[in-house]
């Protein structure tokens, strides 16, 4: 179940923009607001894909709209040193993806009106 992480932990480095976090053992969801207009700009969304060292990722903004991946977690053979993160873009939006997120969005705490604007978004 993810739930919100306390807005004085998340920070905010551009005092325009307002982030909410919501965290779970496998998943995590970021939003962002604009501050003073309250409209909603962008969505990150990942938790632990079937792929090996990879999570799933559907990140939305109003630029350039949806769009679905995986992260290459970095995570190696134990004799290795852990190489950085890097999403890896599918050519086309994955309709599994979708349907993942919108599961884990669904079954979330996240407040009705944020709830349902994602969910509004993560529509093929």
């Amino acid at each position: 179940m993810l739930t919100k992480i306390e807005t004085r932990v998340v920070r905010q480095t551009d005092q325009r923009l307002r982030r909410a976090w919501y965290q779970s053992a496998s998943a995590d969801v970021i939003l962002v607001h604009d501050a003073d207009s309250g409209e909603f700009l962008s969505f990150e969304i990942d938790w632990e894909g079937r792929r090996e060292r990879r999570r799933s990722y559907v990140t939305w903004t109003r630029e350039a709209g949806l769009r679905t991946g995986h992260v290459d977690t970095g995570e190696g053979d134990t004799l290795q040193y852990k190489a950085a993160p890097v999403v890896l873009w599918d050519s086309k939006t994955d309709p599994q993806h979708i349907q993942e997120a919108r599961k884990l969005i669904e079954r979330s705490c996240i407040e009705e009106g944020l709830r349902e604007a994602v969910l509004k978004r993560l529509a093929l």
